[in-house]
């Protein structure tokens, strides 16, 4: 098998799975994929701190305590790698908010900081207000352009339903 595709989830996208929300089954297509090895799942470990109240209605409800842990031991698996936030990922950061004037949080730009330093192939949100628009202007480390989508649009030509 060749590498495993390297794919960011920004906090949004861990929040709708959970909450089973609109996008939802895209996000199982990656998480099948993650499990089987075609795709290694990449986050922020602040991330785990983002990710504490989902939608419902109108408002917000904190997790479940038992939702906390469930996912906790979740980021834990060997198909998700979680990148600690350090001095260059934080200086990154504010510098993309100062040259991306889309960018109106820095914890978007930590997490677009995190997938740019690491080389990432995709980044997937559903933050269509700013980190969506970014899409085709982010150059990683290495000189590439990032991909910024939603989940899944991009990953459906790799073998989910094929034999290993």
């Amino acid at each position: 098998m060749a590498d495993p595709k390297k794919v960011y989830w920004d906090s949004c996208v861990w929040l709708r799975y959970i909450e089973q929300g609109d996008g939802s089954d895209k996000c199982q297509i990656i998480l099948d994929l993650a499990k089987r090895g075609y795709i290694k799942l990449w986050t922020s470990s602040l991330t785990l701190a983002e990710v504490y109240k989902v939608k419902c209605g109108d408002s917000k409800l904190a997790l479940l305590e038992e939702q906390d842990i469930n996912f906790e031991n979740f980021i834990d698996q060997d198909f998700v790698e979680e990148a600690q936030v350090d001095h260059e990922i934080g200086v990154m950061a504010r510098r993309l908010c100062r040259t991306h004037s889309v960018l109106k949080k820095p914890n978007d730009g930590i997490h677009l900081a995190t997938a740019i330093i690491w080389n990432l192939d995709e980044f997937h949100t559903f933050d269509r207000d700013d980190l969506l628009r970014l899409n085709g202007s982010i150059k990683r480390n290495d000189g590439n352009n990032l991909l910024i989508c939603k989940p899944s649009e991009q990953c459906s030509e790799l073998p989910l339903f094929q034999d290993e």
